[in-house]
């Protein structure tokens, strides 16, 4: 799983640098205003309804029994590919007409606060994002497949892609003045990731059919294209799936609040709530997600007995890492996002914003990083009637805080929900797979470390670069200095992370 893990993270950074030239280039040509309001919301109404009906599906449905089919009955693996893809090819072409004739009334139901003007621009946004859906999902099927192989060329590929098509976009917007363009620096590179992802399939022999002589052709002697077996992979996949129906309503429910709620704020409100979550999202990106999705490839394959001790070595080099990255987005939002974006149209109120939600987003990255993960190692044990449960439980607390106090807190609950609802995840799933107590001792050692961080941070930190770096360079250096001179916290987290790191690299193996 680590080395999974570690692909994942390197192949991610390069993503994550044209991603973050890709929001400095937004923001400073058109500012948090009424452009990126509309381009914002046109891509949350065509991910929702993508998400809503396949992200648990692929994730946490066909990921887990693909695998269990290649290691038992390759040739069911095949069959199950084949009867997910068809059946997500016909979803897709519904959604795409259901979006180009109903994109004017769902942009007024996901973004109630937009003015005409700007609804009128995020609708003809999403008539162009739309066309995307098709090769959106059938490349998230082909990552998974290729996941499946140990294979993450498809999934780091994909952001610095996505990314030189927005960039592109995004200057194509400015010098011609057709803000629309900014919709097709999604939807192109969507296009040609899904040429490059079939054409790398083919190429790697994924799906090629296995011969009658391979292990895992049916007894009975039937081919793969046999009717019964399709029958029984998608009988299969609906068992693993039925749990989960509820998790995309509760999901994309929290998001499509949290969206509403935005436009309600302010049009800047909308358009600053991706600058912050840009920050946040690129640490979950090169954290959550390939934890999450090493997990569910690795936890899937391991004897019941051996996932708790999994989790002990998973956690506390996850903790030492969150923990300290929290603290400093937290206590120098301000100082990042002015770093980041405060030039050309991004003006002072943009900043505030930003920073407001960024503080609120930060405060609980570190349980978001190890709940998503912990939720992964549920569905990859097929414990998908908790995982339910969990996420219930976790968007709905988030999206009853933004619903209940965005008018006491204003931009600041938008964040704030998103770090309840992490906390709530990272609890219950941490009780559902045994380590809640385990997680509580490894959070009660660390704690007056965070402590003493903080307050160093919090001491250090100020207008200027300068002072950023400081109280970064302060939180780092109080958080490891603790962790060296306690001894308890040393040998579970420094020896065990230099012992981890030795074994990753081969260092000390004896021939």
């Amino acid at each position: 799983m680590t080395r999974i893990f570690l692909r994942l993270v390197l192949g991610g950074l390069t993503g994550k640098a044209l991603g973050l030239v890709r929001e400095v280039l937004l923001a400073a040509l058109f500012g948090a205003g009424r452009v990126v309001a509309a381009n914002r919301v046109s891509l949350t109404a065509t991910l929702v309804p993508i998400n809503f009906f396949t992200a648990d599906a692929l994730s946490a449905g066909f990921l887990p029994q693909y695998v269990r089919y290649r290691q038992e009955r390759p040739a069911m693996a095949l069959v199950l590919y084949r009867a997910v893809r068809t059946l997500l090819a016909a979803f897709s072409l519904l959604l795409v007409a259901g979006l180009l004739i109903g994109r004017h009334h769902w942009v007024g139901l996901l973004a109630p606060g937009l003015d005409p003007e700007t609804a009128r621009i995020a609708a003809t946004m999403l008539g162009i994002a739309a066309l995307s859906v098709p090769a959106y999902v059938q490349y998230n099927l082909y990552t998974l497949v290729g996941l499946a192989h140990d294979d993450v060329q498809l999934i780091n590929i994909r952001p610095s892609v996505q990314s030189l098509g927005l960039i592109a976009a995004t200057v194509a917007a400015y010098l011609t003045g057709h803000v629309s363009l900014l919709a097709w620096g999604f939807t192109v590179p969507y296009l040609l990731l899904l040429a490059w992802g079939a054409y790398w399939i083919r190429r790697r022999g994924y799906l090629r059919a296995p011969g009658p002589e391979e292990p895992g052709e049916p007894v009975n002697g039937e081919r793969p294209a046999n009717r019964d077996a399709y029958r029984i992979a998608l009988g299969e996949f609906w068992r693993r799936l039925r749990p989960l129906l509820l998790v995309p309503v509760i999901l994309q429910g929290a998001i499509a609040v949290e969206r509403a709620v935005g436009s309600l704020l302010g049009v800047e409100v909308v358009a600053a709530t991706e600058y912050a979550r840009f920050v946040v999202d690129s640490c979950m990106a090169l954290l959550a997600a390939p934890l999450g999705l090493a997990g569910l490839a690795s936890f899937a394959r391991m004897a019941p007995g051996d996932v708790a001790g999994g989790l002990r070595r998973l956690l506390p080099p996850v903790l030492f890492v969150t923990v300290p990255l929290s603290l400093i987005l937290s206590l120098n939002s301000t100082g990042i996002v002015t770093l980041l974006y405060a030039r050309g149209m991004f003006d002072e109120r943009a900043v505030e914003v930003s920073a407001t939600l960024l503080l609120g987003f930060a405060l609980g990255i570190w349980a978001q990083v190890i709940g998503y993960t912990l939720v992964k190692v549920l569905n990859a044990r097929g414990a998908n009637v908790r995982v339910a449960w969990v996420n219930a439980v976790s968007f709905g607390a988030a999206a009853a805080v933004n619903l209940l106090l965005f008018r006491h807190w204003g931009p600041f609950t938008l964040g704030a929900a998103a770090s309840v609802g992490g906390l709530l995840m990272f609890l219950l799933s941490a009780r559902l797979l045994g380590v809640l107590g385990y997680s509580a001792r490894l959070i009660a050692a660390l704690l007056p470390g965070a402590v003493l961080a903080a307050l160093a941070g919090y001491l250090l930190a100020g207008p200027g670069i300068l002072r950023l770096l400081v109280s970064c360079v302060g939180i780092l250096l109080v958080w490891v200095g603790y962790a060296a001179v306690v001894p308890g916290v040393r040998r579970t987290f420094l020896v065990g992370i230099w012992d981890r790191a030795r074994q990753l690299t081969g260092a000390g193996r004896t021939p």
